[in-house]
């Protein structure tokens, strides 16, 4: 059984993959396995792949599969994993060389099951930038984990808990790390936090959650109702609702208002967009004004929900031409 297997899903990255892959081949934590899946990708993304199956033989697993999406891909890396950890990289990221070191290490202190890091935000210049980071001294590391980065690349997954609890992504669908991270998360309490910024995640132009096909911003609700049918079936719906409708607030709410509002698109389809948005919270946390944890949000994403209260919609579109307030908001 190899320490860790790291997932990494493949489409269209050729730009980038060979600085993904070389930040893994060369990880300090020597007994890990990269799944890469290329997941049908049109581009010279398998050559590089080959090259580095080639080069490091003993690390790399090569599978190459239909299209089906980023969560297809890292169910069919999942189940041909055999490490004690699961760790997720996306191929247009790049790791430290001490990620899986130290969130390893970290993990067999206490026997965690899941163990987060920080992140830094990288252009196309490579310049980094630490984000706002929502944990406070004051909530427990589970509540923590639910107020932080609700993504699946900053952390690893005892692999034992995902098979027992039969944890998959979602296929097809924008937002398919919210769910299965909020599923981890409650089935375990023994998680841990290693506050350092590890995984470097790429801010470009083109990417997944950066274009302007507003109308798949409503997919997040799939996501939502997947993670609250979930809780609902193991009974523990109330116990998380609050983090689960903080999290409605942050990334319903807030990132996906602002992705729309900002959006190069006609006036009536934002408009359109914008108002399922809003029935939505108010069908499903009509109580979200009231929740315990907005003093949680970071600063600028706290003038950006008070800024949606009012409406001020234009104003939240001129903020946007700001790139350095962009950079620090980390939308």
């Amino acid at each position: 059984m190899k320490k860790v297997s790291v997932i990494v899903p493949v489409y269209k990255v050729e730009k980038y993959l060979n600085k993904c892959l070389e930040s893994l081949v060369n990880q300090t934590l020597q007994d890990i396995e990269i799944i890469v899946v290329n997941d049908g990708s049109p581009d010279n993304s398998q050559s590089i792949i080959d090259n580095f199956k080639q080069n490091y033989p003993e690390k790399i697993i090569s599978i190459i599969k239909e299209n089906g999406g980023q969560g297809s891909a890292r169910n069919v890396g999942l189940e041909k994993s055999s490490g004690q950890y699961i760790g997720y990289v996306d191929s247009d990221d790049y790791i430290e060389l001490d990620m899986y070191e130290k969130l390893y290490n970290k993990a067999i202190t206490n026997d965690f099951d899941v163990v987060i890091c920080d992140n830094f935000v990288v252009n196309e210049k490579n310049e980094k930038k630490y984000p706002e980071c929502n944990y406070k001294n004051e909530h427990s590391t589970l509540e923590n984990a639910f107020l932080g980065k609700i993504a699946v690349w900053n952390k690893i997954y005892k692999r034992k808990i995902l098979i027992e609890n039969k944890i998959k992504f979602k296929e097809k669908v924008w937002y398919e790390d919210f769910a299965f991270t909020f599923k981890v998360m409650t089935c375990t309490n023994k998680i841990a936090y290693v506050n350092k910024p590890l995984y470097n995640y790429l801010l470009r132009k083109g990417s997944t959650m950066n274009n302007n096909n507003i109308a798949k911003n409503t997919e997040i609700f799939d996501a939502f109702d997947d993670a609250i049918n979930y809780l609902k079936e193991k009974n523990v719906y109330q116990k998380y609702y609050d983090l689960l409708e903080f999290n409605a607030i942050d990334h319903i709410y807030i990132s996906t208002c602002v992705r729309v509002i900002n959006a190069q698109a006609s006036k009536k389809l934002k408009k359109e967009v914008m108002s399922k948005i809003i029935n939505y919270m108010n069908n499903n946390f009509e109580t979200y004004r009231n929740n315990k944890y907005i003093v949680s949000l970071s600063k600028n994403r706290k003038i950006i929900y008070d800024l949606l209260e009012k409406k001020r919609y234009l104003l939240i579109k001129l903020i946007f031409f700001s790139k350095n307030i962009v950079k620090k908001i980390n939308l």
